[in-house]
């Protein structure tokens, strides 16, 4: 059945707890490419969740792709429906490369551990068959090439290729396959080990991250997500960094950060322009701008973090 958008998220954020996994808050501020990250102890999780997944647009997508790399994470969508149709429960999707499933299939897999086979791409529904397996039971069965070929109504060139693993089927030809050959063919598909292609690196727009970048880290901008960046230092380090002009327009943005450096065993600091009392909001490190120009190299930068940041640290 159907979940309603307002229902949606929660949803699946009860499942991936349900699956053994921690989840931040929501991140609710404008522009998002991500609405909450989810960790266990072999997986973490950036996922997009929507009513339908055709609002992922192509810049939301690489921003999400460019976050999940830097945090060694994996990105998922999470919808109901795809070019005004229902998605359908044990197929994954894609949208510009990224795994997408509906809530049915979140939960089987993830809770029930049941395995996904098909996929959607132009034209139907496909599986990935594992083609030892198809070469093995075909001598078994004494058949060359030709004649389960004429079996299954494909093509010679069809099986040779099945059996060098260069070429997946539809769900039918699968069908087919399985039941002549009385085998399991079937290779279970992994949305999280699925690499969406690389992108580029946006460029740093920000003097803050500027800063950070002369400092010594490496900054990856991340100008759709509740911080602005990225920072790594030589031991990857990673440090989600955000800016503000003052405490009272960053406190929202802070918190969500800080539920977000929790969950992924992250750190979170916020530069700011003006001066401030308050040394962090919930575990995220409040710096001041004019103190940051004064740190030359990662180790005092991560020193004066670490004196300001809260407990879980």
């Amino acid at each position: 059945m159907s979940l309603s958008r307002s229902l949606l998220l929660p949803s699946v954020t009860e499942i991936l707890q349900m699956a053994g996994f921690r989840t931040s808050q929501r991140c609710d501020v404008r522009p998002r490419s991500f609405d909450i990250v989810a960790k266990n102890d072999r997986d973490t999780l950036l996922l997009k969740v929507l009513y339908n997944i055709d609002a992922v647009n192509q810049e939301m997508a690489e921003e999400l792709k460019r976050i999940t790399k830097h945090l060694l994470a994996s990105p998922l969508v999470v919808g109901e429906r795809m070019k005004g149709r229902f998605l359908e429960t044990g197929v994954l999707y894609r949208r510009y490369g990224i795994p997408s499933m509906n809530v049915e299939t979140l939960y089987d897999y993830f809770v029930e551990e049941i395995k996904i086979y098909a996929y959607s791409e132009r034209g139907g529904l496909y599986v990935k068959i594992d083609g030892d397996a198809i070469k093995r039971a075909r001598l078994k069965m004494g058949l060359s090439v030709g004649d389960l070929s004429k079996m299954i109504g494909v093509s010679r060139r069809s099986i040779s290729r099945y059996e060098e693993n260069l070429m997946e089927t539809t769900v039918s030809n699968a069908i087919e396959l399985q039941e002549t050959l009385g085998e399991d063919i079937l290779t279970p598909i992994d949305p999280l080990s699925m690499k969406p292609p690389l992108i580029n690196e946006k460029e740093l727009n920000l003097d803050v991250l500027h800063l950070m970048s002369e400092i010594g880290f490496e900054v990856h901008p991340t100008p759709q997500a509740p911080f602005d960046a990225i920072s790594e230092d030589r031991d990857r380090t990673k440090i989600l960094t955000g800016s503000g002009k003052k405490v009272s327009s960053v406190r929202k943005r802070a918190k969500i950060m800080s539920s977000i450096s929790y969950v992924t065993g992250t750190m979170s600091a916020i530069i700011i322009e003006e001066r401030s009392k308050e040394e962090n909001i919930e575990n995220t490190a409040i710096l001041e701008e004019k103190e940051v120009e004064k740190i030359s190299n990662t180790d005092e930068f991560l020193k004066l973090l670490l004196s300001r940041a809260g407990s879980h640290r």
